[in-house]
């Protein structure tokens, strides 16, 4: 559940929620604009023009998206004015039976637009005095803690509706291999809390266990389990009677439920969705129209055909901005994330899961919004290009091109490598889930250079001070590029104008890929030609020649030193790229609760590898005060003792041990 952007692409097996980077950037960076034509709603004025120019709309624009992007269906349903005006299914929910579908019977599994269900019982506790924002959660969390990692810094209900409390990515544990395999996600909660890695309030970083505490926190607060509360005080209240969270699900609804698909061979097959443990972070299947009722309750403040589920002062509150990674950027609401598109405030939030892929947004000043969703990968992004072509058509503004500014500060101070802070930073994931890299480069007069991985630099200019317009190619969906300065003056993160969910930390020289690609490369070339420490023992037995000051104790110093050195080069070329190609030994690792015994082996080779080093390394101050073989010989032993400590380094920084696990 993680919306991710397109911009920094991970591995989606070992991306399980988020694909991360990418789907929330779609989510957030397109914008909404509501248009639908639903079966009663009185015609828009000064918005969509009428009911029949809503359904040409989506009648063009969704289908050419599902061919587009080889998606067997989607179901869309728009709200205007609190009333559902517009609904329709497209394609199929079940292609090997042909069954169509129906926006008010199909299920579609809405990923992280679950928590926004989550995040509206917090606020309904807040509302009641139960739930303090500005409280420590471990006031409300009745059998564990979070660690007081920053003393005075605790990390309060606030931070986790902002996705600011400060904790690493972590997707160990997240989810299992079928329903059978569920269990509380208290347990999980209490069982896999996350290094906090940022003071809370710094830097916003998506979190899917920061909304399943928020869940814990609920039940502490009302002695209720969380899956009873949500029906009681949400769905219940607004109809939303074939909306569940719950993967168990009564026979005659279950047949309702959309197939997910992915396509290879130029084929579509269905597959089944990934299961999570992470309930109410993004389990939720509903129908368009159920979701329909819940927007609308969004839209019209917390009332809705006769039910209130927040008071209006209360609606208001959870819908404004609440954290901002800069001021120049979009805000976090208390759950919500904002974005401007076409001068339009959106507020919204995508759901993904392995198949599913769907958008919730609202347009306040327009009172109208949508919820869509598609049932294969191609649908992330189908969504976006619906979005942006959706706020195009009914919400045009005429264009523009910013004029270049001058702030009289040198480019240089935004040069250098920046990765997502939505990343694991203290265990074996860190290198499992590498966060992608992006570079600021100068380029021709004072304009800046982003370069991405697999893609053709993009060419920025100075609008203000530290913001960068796109002066070339096609604008990015994030709009532009702002960089954060500390209270040093020192840039500390790039923002994404349209993206409150994460920014990217300036990465140190040391951290960059190139870097540490060429420790590694290095290390291991310097660790291969130990190979002829062998070769020469053989020539001083065989024919008698060689040095004639080897002791005991330097072919002892040779030894360590060979041994670490081959040790190193089997994992890295060897049994590392073994394992973490091995899916089925990942997808273990990532959802079994114990450790494969193979990948908890290989990982203690490195452990081996760095306390012979150790030794190796003491053997340095005796090969030179006596002298051990030639000079040469002994500059040779130093810079293999040298590569191994490089080798040590790279193993450190990427988390290579077996208690990183």
């Amino acid at each position: 559940m993680y919306p991710a952007s397109r911009y920094f692409h991970r591995s989606r097996k070992l991306r399980i929620f988020h694909r991360s980077t990418i789907l929330i950037l779609a989510v957030l960076l397109v914008a909404c604009s509501p248009v639908l034509a639903g079966d009663a709603g009185p015609a828009l004025e000064n918005e969509i023009a009428n009911r029949t120019e809503a359904e040409a709309f989506f009648d063009e624009a969704v289908p050419a998206g599902l061919a587009q992007y080889n998606i067997p269906g989607a179901t869309v349903s728009v709200v205007q004015d609190g009333e559902l005006i517009f609904s329709k299914g497209y394609g199929y929910s079940d292609i090997a039976n042909k069954t169509p579908i129906d926006p008010e019977t199909t299920l579609f599994h809405i990923g992280s637009i679950t928590k926004l269900f989550t995040w509206t019982c917090v606020m309904q506790l807040v509302e009641e005095g139960k739930i303090d924002l500005n409280a420590d959660i471990n006031t409300y969390l009745t059998d564990f803690s979070i660690p007081d990692t920053y003393p005075g810094h605790p990390v309060t209900v606030r931070h986790l509706m902002t996705h600011s409390a400060g904790f690493e990515e972590q997707e160990v544990h997240m989810a299992v291999a079928g329903v059978e395999e569920l269990y509380s996600f208290r347990t999980y909660c209490k069982e896999n809390i996350p290094a906090r890695v940022y003071s809370p309030g710094t830097v916003t970083s998506y979190s899917n266990y920061g909304t399943t505490l928020a869940a814990v926190i609920v039940e502490d607060v009302t002695g209720m389990p969380y899956e009873q509360y949500l029906k009681e005080h949400i769905l219940s209240p607004l109809s939303m009677t074939r909306t569940s969270i719950s993967y168990t699900l009564p026979p005659e609804t279950a047949r309702n439920l959309s197939s997910g698909y992915h396509y290879a061979g130029m084929a579509n097959e269905a597959v089944p969705d990934t299961v999570f443990i992470i309930g109410p972070a993004g389990t939720i299947s509903s129908t368009a129209n159920d979701m329909a009722a819940f927007l609308a309750v969004h839209m019209e403040n917390g009332s809705w055909h006769g039910a209130e589920i927040l008071s209006e002062e209360t609606a208001v509150l959870m819908h404004a901005p609440a954290f901002s990674n800069d001021p120049r950027v979009s805000s976090m609401c208390l759950g919500f994330y904002e974005t401007r598109l076409n001068n339009e405030r959106i507020i919204t939030h995508g759901g993904d899961t392995d198949t599913f892929h769907s958008l919730l947004a609202i347009i306040p000043e327009r009172e109208a919004g949508f919820f869509v969703s598609y049932n294969s990968p191609g649908g992330n992004e189908a969504r976006n290009d619906l979005l942006m072509e959706f706020v195009d058509h009914f919400y045009p503004v005429s264009a523009s091109t910013a004029p270049a500014g001058d702030s009289g500060t040198s480019a240089g101070n935004y040069i250098g490598t920046y990765q997502s802070t939505r990343h694991n930073y203290r265990t074996f994931e860190f290198y499992l889930s590498r966060p992608d890299q992006v570079s600021v480069e100068q380029g021709e007069e004072g304009t800046l250079l982003l370069i991405r991985s697999g893609k053709p630099p993009s060419e920025y200019g100075e609008v203000a001070p530290g913001v960068f317009a796109q002066s070339n190619g096609q604008p990015m969906f994030a709009g532009n590029l702002v960089f954060h300065e500390d209270e040093q003056g020192t840039v500390d993160f790039l923002c994404l104008e349209n993206v409150p969910v994460f920014a990217f930390e300036r990465v140190p020289w040391y951290a960059t890929d190139p870097f540490t690609g060429a420790v590694k490369n290095a290390g291991i070339a310097i660790l291969l030609t130990v190979l002829v420490w062998p070769i020469m023992a053989v020539s001083r037995r065989v024919y008698g020649v060689g040095d004639e000051r080897d002791t005991a104790l330097s072919v002892y110093a040779r030894l360590v030193a060979g041994v670490a050195s081959l040790l190193f080069v089997v994992f890295v070329l060897f049994l590392l790229p073994a394992v973490t190609g091995d899916a089925a030994l990942i997808q273990s690792y990532m959802w079994d609760l114990t450790v494969p015994l193979t990948l908890s082996a290989v990982m203690t080779v490195p452990v081996i590898a760095v306390l012979l080093s150790a030794v190796a390394a003491a053997f340095v101050i005796p090969v030179w005060r006596r002298r051990y073989w030639s000079v040469w010989h002994r500059v040779h032993y130093t810079l293999v003792v040298i590569g191994l400590f490089m080798l040590v380094w790279w193993v450190n920084f990427w988390n290579l041990f077996v208690f990183r696990l």
